[in-house]
């Protein structure tokens, strides 16, 4: 008997017990769609935060003052005298530091906001991926002139002007003094790992000199753009001796400050997701066996209920391996059915879960990978055919006599 006529006939049995045939591909169909969606998703979720990392650049190191991990006794700040040695370095490029408070925002007809009011240079931009919706950003002439001059995020603008009013050229009180708007930025959206939505932006040294005068020269971060002849590794190094040398740090003794690599973190973050997408992949994979146990049930049922026609099939002449293999592609047949309306099934799902994401805030675009799909529905093919073995030496070891007298 050739594949084709037991194919056929496999699909004739099937649709003999229409119900019961679904019912059991029911398990293979939801396993199958699950791991499909749950991977998709998972795949989606991780290039959307990596490439949000990876917008901050990989060729970028960050410092902050404070020890994250260790105790340290007297630790020292940031100062713009730190950020001007380190722009000093080869390795490094360009710098951008800054120097945030929480400062209340207002502008005559509308309700003051408390919003995070950041003091940048003119390098912020680029160095930090943003960029600009209307107007202009700091220049260098504002920072020497301590020019009381404002760039404000998207959201920003919507609380502090109506939507026909132009922004730029108009002015908000910050912290109670007058500034004039001279740009604003685009929307990075709810979804970006730093947002710069509700921000407000002011040259460093107007921070430092009027608004944000807890202590002199005082900076919350510096960003630096690595030269690219450096590696990040060579350039963090280096910002990291500088440091503890400005600083006093004896050998042995923890840094008062920290360093991040982008690079290290987007590194972190893919092998995270990674695992998180096969512990995904993993837990709906339970389902298909489920499904498989179903299939096994099924098929053992379908063995005692023509145990006669397996009789008289023997009794004609067919050979054990001939018994095996048509209840084995009959497993196969019913897996592999359940398996393509699962991949149907799993792609609507994936985008389901991704249309919700999106209402709540958190765009995302699940990545459905040729390769998953077709490994999920061979997968599915040899759940059938594992799980339909027993099955199937069950029927070829009945005996012909014993099988026709069965009733």
């Amino acid at each position: 008997m050739n594949l084709g006529t037991l194919i056929h006939e496999a699909i004739t049995n099937l649709l003999s017990n229409k119900v019961r045939s679904l019912l059991t591909m029911l398990g293979i169909f939801i396993g199958v769609g699950a791991v499909i969606a749950m991977m998709s998703v998972g795949l989606g979720a991780k290039k959307s935060i990596t490439d949000q990392m990876s917008a901050l650049g990989a060729d970028t190191l960050y410092i902050s003052p404070g020890n994250f991990t260790q105790t340290v006794r007297n630790p020292g700040t940031l100062t713009n005298e730190d950020a001007n040695a380190i722009a000093a370095l080869d390795c490094i490029d360009n710098i951008s530091p800054t120097s945030s408070a929480q400062l209340t925002v207002s502008r005559a007809g509308k309700q003051s906001s408390t919003l995070t009011v950041t003091g940048v240079f003119p390098t912020y931009l680029t160095i930090e991926n943003y960029s600009l919706a209307e107007g202009r950003f700091i220049t260098q002439a504002d920072l020497d002139n301590n020019a009381m001059v404002t760039v404000i995020g998207s959201d920003t603008r919507d609380l502090m002007f109506e939507t026909y009013e132009e922004a730029v050229g108009n002015t908000v009180r910050i912290g109670g003094q007058p500034y004039e708007v001279v740009g604003v930025l685009k929307s990075k959206g709810d979804a970006s790992m730093i947002s710069s939505d509700r921000g407000v932006y002011v040259p460093l040294t107007t921070a430092q000199n009027r608004l944000i005068t807890r202590q002199k020269h005082a900076l919350d971060q510096i960003a630096m753009k690595i030269n690219p002849a450096y590696s990040a590794e060579a350039a963090e190094a280096a910002v990291t001796a500088l440091m503890r040398d400005r600083h006093d740090i004896l050998s042995g003794e923890p840094d008062d400050f920290s360093i991040f690599n982008m690079q290290e973190i987007v590194d972190t973050m893919n092998s995270v997701m990674n695992s998180f997408v096969i512990f995904l992949g993993s837990v709906a994979g339970i389902s298909l066996l489920v499904g498989g146990i179903g299939i096994m049930n099924i098929m053992l049922v379908t063995v005692t209920e023509r145990t006669k026609e397996i009789g008289l099939r023997k009794a004609l002449g067919a050979k054990n391996r001939d018994i095996q293999l048509q209840f084995l592609v009959e497993s196969s047949v019913l897996s592999l059915i359940g398996g393509i309306f699962g991949i149907i099934f799993g792609y609507v799902l994936a985008y389901a879960v991704a249309a919700i994401a999106a209402n709540a805030g958190s765009p995302m675009t699940p990545e459905i990978n040729p390769l998953i799909i077709l490994g999920t529905c061979l997968f599915s093919i040899l759940t059938g055919l594992f799980f339909g073995i027993y099955p199937a030496n069950r029927a070829a070891k009945l005996e012909p006599v014993i099988a026709l007298r069965t009733e």
